[in-house]
């Protein structure tokens, strides 16, 4: 069964990535948020800290068990209750009275939204055909940016509770909508037996998807990207202070200027480029990923050596924009090596370790290579694992045609 109309096709990836943007804008809406936290309730660093790193913990932690859940229940629903999950946690941390509740509030967010992404690529994949995969992934992974850009603004402005609310309401609006949206249940319907409703189900369903060797190489190349994109988070805008002499509030609008444009542009131009390849190249998705970080590797080599000045900024650009190729392809590359019964669970796998060895482990370690030398210096740390994350997606380029095979 396909999809009513184009049409009502677009307005599917217009409400995941609506639900993609609630999800960023959850994610990041405490960063900007720590003066009044700590004027409220006289907040310590470290527990400003635990406001995010409980966060992405339970996130990291529950992305197994959704996608594993998604692969035997309505995609949908599944989708649905996460986002109600997540929504109805902000709601509650609007009337927090200390440490304790805003913990356990975050803890709840992050568990939620640990259904959105793994689950709505998989739901995209069921919509739109083969040759528009990418193109479609990166449209909802704009959220990252725009998402998550949003909370860095409301956790500001208006800031403690009402950051909270703001990201609540729509979230419940949406999830209520995606519920009911109308998909080809082409998968979404595929539903397990009783007997394969267990534990032992999960152990083995990711197994099976980490026994595909192009996936492992995927997963190794994702983990140097997203520790290189979590320790240039971390970090970037602390070197833009240190070592290139901006004041704090410079160094955070070139950040944020980076990420809107470079970031944006490199997420839409990677899905492009990636379909453009797939039409006559098994591999294309992959040589479109192992390109663009070829590409960000000596960007990122220009924006940590030169001078303040054209070149610089061309630079940093460059690398944002190169870096983030990878948004649609990656999703899509996921699903095209796995069979139906096994889709949102290989997201939800292959996210999970992303987040964990990855984003998890990046800022900690970045932040010791800054004590240990200085922060220009410790950049060549994601720096080098965006050259590992080339080799890795360039030797899946010389696997992925017989892998996909296998689940055809």
């Amino acid at each position: 069964m396909a999809i009513r109309s184009r049409k009502y096709g677009w307005y599917v990836l217009g409400l995941l990535a609506s639900l993609n943007f609630v999800n960023y804008a959850t994610r990041n809406v405490v960063v900007t948020m720590y003066p009044d936290l700590r004027a409220v309730f006289d907040f310590d660093n470290t527990q400003l800290g635990w406001m995010t790193s409980s966060f992405m913990f339970a996130h990291a932690a529950m992305n197994l068990p959704f996608g594993w859940l998604a692969d035997r229940l309505d995609r949908r629903r599944v989708l649905a209750v996460g986002g109600l999950i997540w929504s109805v946690a902000n709601l509650a941390v609007v009337f927090a009275d200390g440490f304790g509740f805003l913990l356990a509030g975050r803890i709840v967010a992050g568990i939620g939204t640990a259904a959105c992404v793994p689950i709505a690529n998989a739901l995209l994949s069921d919509v739109f055909p083969d040759e528009r995969k990418a193109r479609t992934i990166a449209v909802l992974n704009l959220g990252l940016f725009l998402g998550g850009g949003a909370g860095i603004v409301l956790g500001n402005i208006p800031g403690f509770p009402w950051a909270f609310l703001a990201v609540a309401v729509p979230g419940l609006v949406v999830s209520a909508l995606v519920a009911v949206v109308d998909v080809p249940p082409k998968r979404q319907a595929v539903l397990a037996a009783p007997q394969d409703m267990g534990l032992g189900s999960l152990v083995r369903g990711a197994r099976e998807v980490l026994s595909i060797g192009t996936m492992r190489w995927m997963i190794a190349g994702a983990v140097g990207a997203s520790f290189a994109a979590g320790g240039y988070l971390a970090w970037f805008a602390d070197f833009l202070d240190r070592a290139k002499g901006f004041d704090p509030e410079e160094a955070m609008m070139i950040l944020g200027g980076l990420g809107l444009t470079g970031g944006l542009a490199g997420v839409l131009a990677g899905g492009a480029v990636a379909d453009r390849l797939m039409k006559t190249r098994s591999h294309g998705r992959l040589l479109a990923i192992a390109i663009g970080f070829s590409l960000a590797a000596p960007m990122a080599l220009v924006a940590i050596y030169a001078p303040r000045g054209p070149v610089f900024y061309a630079g940093s650009w460059l690398l944002m924009f190169f870096i983030n190729w990878y948004h649609g392809p990656m999703a899509a590359a996921v699903d095209d090596l796995v069979d139906d019964r096994r889709a949102a669970l290989a997201q939800a796998t292959f996210i999970f370790l992303m987040h964990l060895l990855g984003t998890a482990s990046a800022p900690v370690l970045v932040g010791g290579l800054v004590d240990l030398s200085d922060v220009q210096t410790a950049l060549l740390a994601p720096t080098g694992a965006v050259l590992l994350a080339a080799i890795c997606f360039g030797v899946g380029c010389l696997r992925v045609r017989d892998d996909a095979q296998e689940t055809c």
